[in-house]
């Protein structure tokens, strides 16, 4: 049933099969992600770098230089006293009548927060969330054109255009080839196949399963890159090593009847010996 429905079809003999063609792809795609990831770090901390974001231990000795109290906890983190009562103020800018406003400048933070506390929270709350949007935002378009336009480009464009095998195809002894014959791959046809997997991806990912009832056996990035996946023969590593062995051995064999031969000899005429001087 399942053959009449996905016929295995092969525009070469030495074709590969789905599975292995979707294994070595899923490795290569978690190759990927640890390399965007090891990218975006380095990017993060050399944007934080050009934009002058002040660390711990620059507010710390910008509020010492001040005369400013200073309390570390574990929970809070590093809380400085001149700067919190300009956070809660921030806070309550626009929840509170203005007059109430301008007699909460004169009180100290501790009154703030205890006069204030409903007003207070619903404003971080509200702040809180309109940052984690905008850094998640920045964070996800800063990681997505990382990853889709620089590190997977980059991969598979480099490594089908030298060898023709990722380090998920080689893991799986596959290789990426010409359907017109040409030894080498070129760079747009590389290009191609490689923003073919986004083609591929659309769709609940059909043109990964097209492979299963295409007539030649190709995937949607395979025909927009003229190429197909083939898998290479096994290296007779067995075989060898069995030649080399009885090889080895056959030596060995030899000696050992030699030696054989010269001892029977030898005893042969020790016993000759033996017998002509009893006589």
């Amino acid at each position: 049933m399942f053959s009449k429905l996905f016929p295995r079809n092969k525009i070469q003999p030495d074709q590969a099969g789905f599975i292995r063609r979707g294994l070595a792809f899923a490795v290569d795609a978690a190759i990927i992600t640890v390399l965007s990831l090891l990218v975006y770090s380095g990017y993060a901390e050399l944007k934080a770098r050009l934009r002058h974001e002040t660390s711990p231990a620059g507010q710390v000795a910008k509020t010492l230089s001040k005369g400013g109290n200073i309390t570390i906890s574990t929970e809070t983190g590093i809380s400085v006293e001149q700067e919190k009562k300009m956070a809660l103020l921030d806070l309550l800018k626009g929840r509170i009548p203005y007059e109430q406003y301008q007699k909460a400048t004169a009180m100290t933070d501790e009154e703030i927060a205890s006069k204030y506390p409903k007003e207070l929270a619903a404003a971080s709350i509200e702040k809180a969330k309109e940052a984690l949007t905008t850094s998640q935002r920045e964070r996800d378009n800063a990681y997505n054109i990382i990853k889709e336009y620089i590190i997977t480009l980059l991969y598979f464009v480099l490594f089908f255009r030298y060898g023709g095998r990722t380090p998920g195809k080689r893991l799986f002894g596959l290789k990426v080839v010409d359907l017109e014959g040409n030894q080498r791959l070129g760079w747009y046809q590389c290009f191609e196949r490689a923003h073919g997997y986004v083609c591929s991806g659309l769709f609940a990912s059909l043109g990964f399963w097209q492979v299963l009832w295409d007539r030649q056996g190709l995937s949607m990035h395979d025909r927009i890159a003229t190429t197909t996946v083939i898998r290479l023969p096994e290296k007779p590593k067995e075989k060898k090593s069995k030649m080399k062995k009885s090889v080895k051995k056959e030596p060995k064999e030899k000696v050992d009847r030699e030696v054989e031969k010269v001892v029977k000899e030898e005893r042969k005429s020790q016993a000759e010996n033996t017998k002509e001087t009893d006589s």
